[in-house]
């Protein structure tokens, strides 16, 4: 059961990446780095994400912050010296389209990623950049590797992220591995049996396990129809390690772990992964831990995450949904789209 065709998708993920990285190599004329104070990436959901990864992944690189916007409000500080690069597959998030109509009137330099609609129509009448990315991607969170590769080219275009192209190679390498690794084994198949039927809690560290574990949450939401929360540490270990004192049978039943480990988390970090398997663990239905690999941030970041995509569409089959469609989602879209109640 897959309408869409999400799994060609997902595990089309190294290819996806590829084709976007010569996208971005045609990009039309940016600022120049001393034109830019800072980036704000707007951005919603699936597309939006691509922001945060760039803050996981490239900021710490950077010479000027990066700022990701999810809402209708434009922070203060937007203006003639910001660069504004907005996120939307569909090219039709509301959200979006008015952020970066007030990032616009408030005389900010602009860039537009999306596989058409009404923002590459915005683009070109208000005369700002627009990189175009395939339509063909069957829902935009499949989009991720070139929503991500196009905003990374772009700041690698501007001179604030030299070297990007190296980094996205090295993601792509090892994405491939990955896949080998899943189409062979049985990780995903294992990690959704562990989970089918439990909330599962997804922890992740520092900024690139932080990213990771939205978009797991965020996968297991829209792929599975299921809920689960994704939370941080070291965060964690000063309040939600509490909550777990409380309603034992629940706990035991309903509620499950999933720790994601790489090579960059600090060494306090792997003592508290190591306290809570001992001390949290042996209070919910299951723990599981999965181990992220490869050449630099993005790599890694990247390695998490595709286990989390293709573990999310074994816990659809699981459930018996179809990944694809998100009617819940499409059903807000339409009431918001009709009149004020």
């Amino acid at each position: 059961m897959d309408e869409l065709g999400m799994w060609d998708a997902t595990l089309g993920l190294p290819e996806q990446m590829e084709a976007a990285l010569g996208t971005v190599g045609r990009l039309c004329d940016l600022p120049a780095p001393d034109q830019v104070e800072h980036v704000v990436v707007l951005g919603m959901g699936g597309s939006g994400i691509a922001g945060d990864v760039a803050v996981a992944t490239a900021a710490p690189y950077m010479p000027i912050p990066v700022v990701v916007v999810k809402g209708y409000e434009l922070p203060s500080f937007v203006g003639p010296r910001s660069l504004a690069v907005a996120l939307s597959f569909s090219g039709n998030t509301e959200e979006t389209l008015e952020v970066l109509a007030g990032a616009l009137d408030h005389g900010a330099r602009a860039v537009a990623i999306s596989a058409g609609g009404e923002l590459a129509r915005v683009a070109a009448e208000r005369g700002v950049c627009h990189v175009a990315i395939d339509g063909s991607i069957p829902q935009p969170r499949a989009a991720l590797g070139a929503l991500t590769v196009s905003l990374l080219g772009v700041l690698e275009r501007v001179g604030f992220f030299p070297g990007a192209s190296a980094w996205i190679g090295h993601a792509i390498e090892r994405l491939r591995q990955r896949r080998d690794e899943l189409e062979k084994g049985t990780l995903a198949s294992d990690l959704a049996s562990a989970l089918v039927g439990t909330i599962p809690i997804v922890l992740g560290s520092g900024a690139v396990g932080q990213v990771a574990a939205l978009r797991w949450k965020n996968q297991i939401n829209e792929n599975a129809k299921a809920l689960a929360v994704a939370s941080v540490l070291p965060e964690a270990g000063h309040n939600e390690l509490t909550a777990f004192e409380a309603y034992p049978e629940l706990l035991a039943s309903t509620v499950s772990l999933v720790f994601l480990r790489h090579d960059g988390e600090h060494p306090q970090i792997s003592r508290r992964v190591a306290f809570m398997e001992r001390e949290i663990a042996p209070r919910v239905h299951r723990a599981v831990s999965v181990h992220g690999q490869g050449v630099g941030e993005l790599a890694t970041f990247f390695d998490l995450a595709f286990v989390g995509d293709v573990m999310s569409l074994r816990l659809a089959e699981a459930l018996g949904t179809d990944p694809g469609p998100i009617p819940m989602l499409n059903a807000l879209k339409q009431y918001l789209s009709g009149p004020a109640a």
